[in-house]
């Protein structure tokens, strides 16, 4: 016989922004009796939904003073409770203008960082309600730790003047490579002193509390964080009044983005670290309701191999996710989308919808019924028809069609049954459209409905063979907050002092769990899932990097008695205290797909690629560059870059920017052959590290500016066009903006067919057809170098890399034009329409849900799959000014596979191991355990590239992270690398 004793109880609370409050209490349990070996078991013991008041305290109160009557468990059995909210992100989502607030942005970086501005890549809804003030200014670091420029101690105080007369009271502080600031009194620390100093009350958020490299992510995600601190701090004081008035002196959690918990001081800082812990809680909650991380869904034969999408319907917003075969939730890649805005969070792939129980169905003046996504939000039983109220909600078009639930009432209002017919339609299209953005294959799927609005999804829906709903479905939010994990993260610099990669890895592997220990995690259950070293570059030390997260069970041990749980004196300010909870919920939401994680903008999902054709004159052949042929071009620049070439983002995104702010300029793709053999084709490229292009913005003019300079120089009126260096990475995007500058066109055409590390590698100069020089060499800070000869462009390749290192290792460089005659029979003809089609590929099958992999090899001949598998070791060194190292990838073990399967011709036992040199040279497969020897499968001057294994998105060697689900796949070289003078400089030998 087994005796079930019950040892502690946790209360959780979810918040689903302003329409419910759910509630459960979950026990863990441990056995007694003849099963002594027993692990302990988490049950649920009761659950309660209930509207969310206007008063979050009262609220609150009220919830767990029932939830814990109905389990019948004493308030002295609480050990914790956990509390789980979208608050904070649907005011982002939503673009609340009274819950946000304006902020400044600081960027430590002048002369650099102009290239794209502060909101830049935002939308404009919420660009226009943050916005407040924005300006670059001195300081930032190199790559090796030098300061651009120290810290302008009268230039902030300027500044800070200014905002605090435009009674902005929060400002966001981000200066290049601010996360390797090692300094005893860091730049952005310097800056937010000063701040603080002289404007009374001020929030600063510096982004080097926040994110790694990664310049635009970081300060995304630090202005998105410094909207909300306000907001978040009145909303969390009303949690801790909520607890403290029922007497309660547990400690008070919210959950985080990946499943774990943080306390309340740490989230008042923080509180973007929630931003999708709702649909988290959701994914967890639901896995682990309907039993789907042992077994197939419910035993059924029907859904075991059928791909899963979970979506959680609440009163305002449906969000949707894809489980993976695993049962956990599929991640977003390298970089997440927050309310449209880019940042690097690791979070899960979801897409959100103004649809929701709330949602207000509404008959337009041309007789078409729209459904959300405005909402009545909490007032649902206030307002709703079916509860006496005059609004016609989305709840109503369920009752009216006969739907029960014993938490409804009986339909008894009066409907035209064409708008019932019609309403029900919009809530089905709704679902469905965001269902097709989150397959990954044509399959019809399996649709896990939570949330309490999910009985609006009533309706049979295209391509989906089944719908269901768990138990507790209308709390799994709340039981996934139950289940949450706790983690423990170490960054820091290390100096190794002769120890080796595996023994630093051991380091910090050791204390990643013990502070995961420290921070509530149960011992013997936690596990690392995070590890990075990266070499902090031209340093003499061998100074690195260090990057560990371990996650483990929360220890559900009752506290020490005289607990008191810590407060947020000290965070929240004086005339934020007197909230007393309130809290009023705005009703109106502004985005349909508002959370969309998926990385393209959503314009690519609005037009019809398949039918889409580019501006192409007919007199004249040229091609008309719009923003979409630019998205296209970039995707394929990425695929092209073979894991190094620098960010195409920015590259885009400034080549964007100039397409927009030059209307009487167009921008212009042509053919070599439409110039006569003499035309000056100008050479602009951006030489240096692809770690630096990701950090220190440019300033937008260098590469126009230098190859004016050259002009000069060279006694020339200008050039016919402007050509890429190589098309790989960020120079196949950077001819754009200098062409438009100077109102001359692009040639279809670059020096290489993919990215390659040196200059001297340009095919021209391999053939000994042209010499780069003379060449101009300048960056931001009005450095101009002129190289008026060399002896040979391997020469000229020292020489620039050797003032590129004292530069800061990125810097603009014009070489010497080439005659179109020349171009025509040494270059790469075509690569910018071969990019576009390569974008066009990937673009497409994600429309289309198809496996994007599979659809972009399609699209290339001779292009192969290599690999598919995860990222399980990365190796990073700095040697001669090169980024070098390998990075190691497994198979997906049987229960992980995220719908790979159909890509691999046949099971694969062996690791990958894919070494580089910026760019990636070689793929060998490796035994692991060394029995069999290496088989090379793939090798320079054949390209390597690396892409997200679900969106097909390319990733670069910096992008690469332990657990990333990747696939590998070789391309063929220009049949000009395949020559006897290609060979050398481009193939095994010239990578030792």
């Amino acid at each position: 016989m087994i005796l079930i004793r019950l040892t502690t109880v946790m209360i959780i609370i979810q918040i689903e922004g302003g329409t419910n409050t759910d509630a459960v209490v979950a026990c863990r349990t441990s056995s007694t009796g003849t099963d002594t070996g027993r692990e302990p078991k988490t049950e649920i013991l009761a659950s309660y939904k209930s509207q969310t008041t206007v008063d979050i305290t009262s609220g609150i109160q009220a919830a767990i003073r029932q939830v814990l009557a109905t389990a019948q468990v004493p308030l002295e059995s609480v050990i914790s409770v956990n509390i789980g909210t979208t608050h904070f992100i649907n005011a982002v989502v939503q673009a609340d203008a009274s819950n946000l607030e304006r902020v400044a942005v600081l960027r430590l970086c002048a002369p650099f960082g102009k290239e794209v501005a502060p909101f830049g890549d935002f939308p404009p809804s919420l660009r226009n309600i943050l916005d407040g003030y924005s300006a670059i200014v001195d300081g930032g670091l190199e790559i090796d730790g030098r300061p651009i420029r120290e810290i302008n101690t009268t230039e902030i105080f300027h500044h800070a003047e200014e905002i605090r007369r435009r009674g902005i009271s929060t400002v966001i502080v981000v200066g290049v490579f601010s996360p390797l600031d090692t300094a005893a009194d860091p730049q952005e620390e310097q800056v937010r002193q000063i701040l603080q100093q002289n404007i009374p009350d001020i929030d600063v958020v510096c982004s080097r509390d926040l994110g790694r490299v990664g310049f635009l992510e970081r300060e995304n995600a630090a202005i998105l964080n410094g909207s909300i601190l306000k907001f978040a701090r009145k909303t969390i004081r009303s949690f801790q009044d909520a607890i403290r008035g029922l007497g309660l002196r547990c400690p008070l959690f919210l959950t985080q983005n990946d499943g774990t918990v943080m306390d309340v001081v740490a989230a008042a800082v923080a509180p973007i670290k929630t931003f999708s812990s709702g649909a988290t809680n959701s994914l967890t909650g639901a896995v682990f309701l309907a039993n789907m991380q042992n077994k197939p869904l419910h035993d059924d034969s029907e859904t075991e191999n059928s791909q899963i999408i979970m979506v959680d319907v609440g009163g305002t917003t449906s969000d949707f996710a894809v489980l993976s075969k695993s049962g956990f939730p599929r991640q977003a890649s390298a970089t997440a989308t927050i309310g449209g805005v880019r940042t690097a969070f690791s979070m899960p792939e979801v897409v959100s919808i103004g649809l929701g129980g709330g949602s207000l169905v509404q008959l337009g003046e041309n007789g078409k019924v729209s459904v959300g996504p405005v909402s009545v939000g909490h007032r649902l039983q206030d307002e709703a028809i079916c509860f006496g109220g005059k609004t016609l909600t989305a709840t109503d078009i369920v009752i009216a069609k006969g739907i029960h639930d014993d938490s409804l009432p009986e339909w008894k209002g009066d409907i035209s049954p064409d708008v019932l017919t019609s309403a029900t339609r919009q809530i089905a299209l709704k679902m469905e459209r965001c269902i097709e953005t989150m397959k990954t294959s044509d399959a019809d799927v399996v649709l896990l409905l939570v949330g309490g609005g999910s009985i609006i999804q009533n309706s049979k829906l295209k391509n989906v063979k089944k719908c269901l709903r768990p138990p507790f479905y209308k709390v799994a939010n709340a039981v996934g907050a139950a289940i949450a994990k706790v983690s423990g993260e170490v960054d820091r610099i290390i100096i190794p002092n002769g120890r080796s990669h595996e023994e630093i890895i051991d380091e910090i592997k050791s204390e990643s769990l013990a502070l995961a220990q420290r921070n509530g995690a149960r011992p013997g259950h936690i596990e690392v899932t995070e590890i990075d070293l990266i070499p902090v570059q031209y340093v003499t030390n061998n100074a690195v990097r260090a990057i560990a997260k371990a996650v483990g069970e929360l220890e559900w041990k009752p506290q020490v008695k005289g607990h008191v749980e810590r407060s947020l004196n000290g965070t929240v300010h004086q005339n934020e205290a007197a909230t007393n909870g309130s809290y009023i919920q705005p009703v109106n939401g502004t985005a349909e797909y508002s959370n969309n994680h998926v990385p393209l903008e959503s314009m690519l999902f609005s037009i019809d690629l398949e039918q889409y054709v580019p501006d192409v004159s007919k007199e004249t052949g040229e091609w008309f560059v719009s923003e979409l042929d630019l998205e296209l071009i970039g995707e394929g620049c990425g695929i092209l870059g073979t894991g190094g070439g620098g960010s195409v983002y920015t590259g885009l995104l400034h080549s964007r920017q100039t397409l927009r702010s030059c209307p009487k300029k167009k921008m212009r793709i042509v053919d070599i052959c439409s110039l006569s053999s003499d035309s000056n084709i100008g050479l602009p490229a951006f030489a240096g590290s692809p770690s630096v292009s990701n950090e220190r913005l440019i300033s937008g003019d260098e590469l126009s500016s230098a190859a004016q300079e050259l002009a000069r120089f060279l006694d020339i009126d200008g050039y016919d066009a402007m050509m890429p260096a190589e098309i790989g990475g960020s120079n196949g995007m950077r001819a754009f903006a200098a062409a438009v500058s100077m109102d001359i066109p692009v040639v279809d055409a670059d020096t290489m067919g993919r990215a390659f590390p040196k200059i001297d590698m340009a095919l021209p100069y391999v053939f000994g057809q042209a010499s780069p020089a003379p060449a101009v060499v300048s960056d931001a800070r009005d450095n101009v170098q002129i190289i008026a000869r060399v002896e040979n462009s391997h020469r000229f390749e020292n020489i620039v890399r050797a003032g590129c290192i004292e530069l800061g290792l990125y810097t603009a460089v014009s070489m010497a034009p080439l005659k179109a005659g020349v171009v025509k029979k040494y270059c790469c003809l075509g690569t910018l329409s071969l990019a576009w089609f390569m974008g066009r590929a990937i673009c497409l099958a994600r429309q289309r849900k198809k496996n994007v992999v599979r659809e972009l090899l399609n699209a290339m001949p001779g292009g192969r799959l290599l690999y598919t598998g995860k990222v399980v070791d990365i190796r990073r060194e700095v040697k001669g000014g090169w980024t070098i190292g390998t990075a190691t990838l497994e198979p997906f073990d049987n229960d992980d596979d995220e719908d790979d399967g159909d890509t691999i011709t046949k099971p694969e036992t062996r690791q990958l191991v894919l070494s580089y040199q910026n760019e990636f040279y070689s793929a060998e497969l490796r035994d692991p355990t060394g029995k069999l020897p290496l088989q090379m499968i793939c090798i320079t001057p054949d390209l390597i590239t690396v892409l997200d294994s679900h969106t097909g998105t390319a990733l670069g060697t910096h992008e690469l992270r332990y657990g990333l689900r990747v696939a590998a796949i070789g391309m063929p070289a220009h049949p000009h690398w395949l020559t006897k003078e290609g060979l050398m400089a481009g193939g095994p030998q010239a990578f030792g």
